[in-house]
């Protein structure tokens, strides 16, 4: 029964029935040993937390979102929110300091702070415990690699999907020009160059491009997908044992030089270099394809249709390679709860904070910390979803997010081409390729990481436009070496090795 979907009378039905099962079953289920779980506790469970907040104001104590999810979990909840931008720092003065919550979201799990107070014992380890729990025991195990410390879990992660990103392309482009959906990197190309000069808008100018490119920090958004499309690796490539970084790749090169190609016959901006958002590329119906994250699709839709009414994006998330499909993997996860032995004590009580974290990720409290109550926070009429634009309704339920954990059993409410990304997300979870270190901590990475990347995506830019050869390329390479990356190549494979052992 999901109460944030059915009407009133049922909810309190819910919840009589979810009280009932309380008093019946306890905490239920065996622990990892095979013994029965601690009795229930007597009462609530009080549950302090410190959570990251993106919005000026803060979800109110008596949110009747925030009351349901107490009943629901027979919790007493008391949130420190902390500013997202001031977030990690807070958070690292507050582990310095000893005096933490029961529990807390770490949103960058590798930072030093983390790791060196995990390896000092200060956390649970919640690994062994996760297979006794219905919904927890659903966990990916590619993102339980990617939370890992020495090869153990010490939090919940807060789920994404995991391969969010391929292609959106101007359909009606294709339509116009009598095109088919590219399926491979060959097709794709050539659809990118017939955007590029067959004049696709039919407006008899030569004013469009093939792809939308800009930068994203210091890489260019869409090129590790291409390079993963290319048959290259996600970050790191592990052959014969041995982890390399992507950049060390032979199909790297091959990826900058598709990238060079296009610049060089202006399929792509030739200002991609200076352009913060490329989207804004597309936005403005000049390009027929951008790539990132496909949820993107549907602003970039509602953008053109306000020049061109009759314009229409659609969705590519497979495209085959030498490798053949193949998508990248992103981390699958946003931060993760932790739970630290300095403020919970006890097995039973950490039992019973997992006990909490399993049921928020039951399919009814999932959607109701998204969305809310329907016939409040929102209405669904003729499958059509509308947010409330009461004021007050509208802040029960900020931040709501930020007390998910899975997120596999939300509903997916929108037009055709969201609900079309939530398709997708699914089937690329089916052919996503996992970064091999992403388990692994280097800690010259952690020092230096961003220094010395940079070196990398200065010499990627380069050599697209053409200011650097294939001598320069390599230059860059052992720059990048000599300055930190081989202690980098050197400290992740020492990593690997130590787990290869386990």
């Amino acid at each position: 029964m999901n109460s944030s979907h059915k009407k009133k009378p049922r909810i309190k039905a819910a919840v009589l029935l979810t009280i009932v099962a309380l008093a019946v079953t306890a905490c239920g289920g065996k622990d990892p040993q095979g013994d029965p779980k601690a009795a229930g506790q007597q009462g609530p469970l009080n549950l302090t937390m410190m959570l990251p907040t993106y919005n000026p104001e803060q979800m109110p104590t008596d949110s009747s979102v925030l009351k349901q999810l107490e009943e629901k979990t027979n919790t007493k909840i008391t949130v420190s929110w902390v500013p997202s931008s001031s977030y990690t720092d807070k958070l690292s003065a507050t582990v310095a300091s000893g005096e933490l919550p029961k529990t807390f979201v770490a949103l960058e799990p590798k930072a030093s702070f983390i790791v060196n107070a995990a390896r000092s014992g200060m956390f649970w380890e919640v690994g062994p415990y996760l297979k006794s729990y219905p919904n927890l025991s659903k966990m990916s195990d590619i993102v339980l690699k990617n939370i890992s410390i020495d090869g153990k879990i010490y939090g919940v992660y807060r789920e994404r999907d995991l391969a969010r990103f391929g292609l959106m392309i101007r359909q009606d482009w294709l339509d116009n020009l009598g095109l088919k959906t590219p399926k491979n990197m060959d097709e794709f190309y050539n659809v990118l160059k017939a955007f590029t000069t067959g004049d696709p808008d039919k407006n008899g100018k030569s004013d469009t491009i093939g792809l939308a490119v800009g930068m994203q920090g210091n890489t260019i958004a869409g090129f590790k997908d291409i390079l993963v499309y290319m048959g290259g690796p996600n970050e790191w490539e592990l052959k014969d044992g041995k982890l390399s970084p992507a950049h060390m790749t032979p199909a790297y090169l091959d990826t900058l030089n598709f990238y060079k190609k296009l610049y060089d016959e202006k399929i792509i901006n030739q200002d991609f270099a200076i352009v913060k958002d490329g989207r804004q590329v597309i936005n403005k119906g000049q390009a027929g394809v951008w790539i990132d994250n496909m949820f993107d699709g549907k602003g970039i839709d509602d953008n053109i249709k306000k020049i061109e009414p009759k314009a229409q994006i659609n969705l590519i998330n497979r495209i085959s390679g030498p490798k053949g499909e193949q998508t990248r993997a992103g981390a699958g996860y946003l931060g993760m709860y932790m739970i630290p032995k300095t403020s919970v004590k006890t097995e039973a009580e950490f039992k019973q904070i997992l006990e909490y974290f399993d049921k928020v990720s039951g399919k009814e409290i999932q959607n109701l910390m998204k969305y809310g109550f329907e016939g409040k926070q929102y209405t669904v009429e003729n499958g059509n979803y509308k947010q409330s634009t009461d004021p007050k309704l509208k802040t029960e339920i900020l931040d709501g997010n930020q007390f998910m954990v899975m997120q596999n059993e939300v509903i997916s409410y929108g037009n055709d081409l969201e609900k079309l990304s939530y398709k997708l997300f699914q089937d690329n979870a089916t052919i996503a390729l996992a970064n091999p270190a992403a388990p692994y901590i280097s800690n010259t990475e952690v020092e230096k990481g961003k220094e010395i990347s940079k070196i990398i995506d200065d010499a990627v830019v380069k050599y697209i436009m053409g200011s650097i050869d294939e001598a320069g390329w390599k230059q860059a390479l052992e720059k990048w070496q000599q300055s930190g990356g081989n202690k980098v190549i050197e400290e992740i494979n020492a990593e690997h090795a130590k787990q290869a052992k386990k």
